[in-house]
């Protein structure tokens, strides 16, 4: 259950959004954070300055109410599955519960850079199935694509074991989600026609695996720039869709769901890479996306106004809670604030506090991946 600092367990938002050059500023993210009563606080991983196991301790000190997720691990084969259950069981130790393990597909560059296997469905199951079974203290004997395991043992079964937060981007994942994971949290640009579609999924996919469908927590990531100037709307907005685009098929999986024209992508993909950056381009694969405000406002006169007004929150804090609204209104239990450090969502969760529905969150818990009452 929420302690009484968390005031909006629904609402979660992600500390060090996007590219960062020192990740010190994650403290006062943190405490920013817990000072608005948000409910949880998400920590994406690059493999330049921002480890996700040192982020999530240095969170974990800075506040005693809000969860605390690794949303998300980048690619799950880069470590040991002993590595990883320690990871969860030392942060739900520190925390009293309030830890959930995100995870995803992966990227399937880094795999290949790293010369580990990519994962699939198979690989993924094996990855639960084995934390889920040290989590319990048990000893484990496995020797298959997760690694190798002989007499493997935590020594202790942890009271609290994380929930799984599965980030699903096309239609079987979803379903996939469903079976196997806690929670879900859909990417950045799902519009509410797209949430309630995998929605949709997600709770089948429970339902057919004899699970409870409403037990699944659905999260939705909304990127927001409310109330903010036109060059930090580009920067948070803009640059960040020109991100996804340079992802491989991020953003193409994006358009899937939503039902948007992907030759745009093309158009885009055009004008906005640095040219000069692409050597110097980390793992994560995103330094060489341009910085420049004349090509990112370049890249936005070719995006569809629509896309930016249905898949972001961006404008008046009327509107961003308009759209915010949407999205639980088509099944979403939560959602998501990305792009904007606490510094800047100020007026968005005072309106949503006007706003928020009466009763509907009432019992939800702080820790992300732990279901909804019934």
């Amino acid at each position: 259950m929420p302690t009484p600092a968390v005031r909006f367990p629904e609402l979660g938002y992600y500390t060090l959004p996007g590219h960062v050059a020192h990740p010190g500023q994650v403290v006062e993210e943190v405490r920013a954070g817990a000072a608005l009563g948000l409910g949880s606080v998400w920590i994406s991983e690059r493999l330049n300055t921002k480890s996700v196991e040192v982020l999530s301790g240095v969170a974990a000190a800075q506040d005693h109410a809000m969860g605390i997720a690794a949303g998300l691990i980048a690619n799950l084969p880069l470590r040991h599955p002993l590595v990883v259950a320690a990871y969860g069981s030392t942060m739900s130790l520190l925390t009293g519960g309030r830890f959930a393990l995100g995870i995803g597909r992966g990227q399937a560059v880094l795999a290949d850079t790293a010369g580990v296997p990519r994962l699939d469905f198979k690989l993924l199951e094996d990855w639960i199935t084995l934390l889920r079974a040290l989590w319990r203290g048990e000893t484990v004997n496995y020797a298959g694509p997760a690694g190798n395991l002989t007499g493997a043992s935590l020594g202790i079964p942890v009271a609290e074991p994380p929930p799984i937060v599965m980030a699903p981007m096309g239609d079987r994942t979803c379903y996939w989600a469903g079976r196997w994971c806690d929670a879900v949290v859909y990417n950045s640009l799902w519009t509410a026609e797209a949430v309630a579609h995998s929605t949709r999924l997600v709770r089948q996919g429970a339902a057919e695996a004899g699970r409870d469908p409403d037990a699944i927590r659905v999260w939705t990531i909304g990127v927001a720039a409310c109330d903010l100037s036109e060059d930090d709307t580009l920067n948070i907005i803009v640059r960040r869709m020109n991100t996804y685009v340079a992802l491989g098929d991020l953003f193409d999986n994006i358009c899937r769901s939503n039902h948007w024209d992907r030759a745009v992508l093309d158009r885009v993909r055009a004008i906005m890479f640095d040219p000069g950056a692409r050597e110097r381009a980390g793992s994560m694969g995103d330094e060489h996306v341009s910085r420049d405000l004349d090509i990112i406002r370049r890249c936005a006169d070719i995006y569809p106004r629509h896309w930016i007004d249905d898949g972001c929150l961006v404008g008046s804090p009327t509107h961003c809670v308009d759209g915010m609204l949407a999205r639980i209104e088509a099944g979403a239990d939560a959602i998501l604030l990305h792009g904007s450090v606490p510094q800047q969502l100020g007026s968005l969760v005072d309106e949503w506090a006007r706003r928020r529905p009466r009763g509907r969150f009432d019992g939800h818990d702080a820790n992300p991946g732990v279901s909804p009452p019934a």
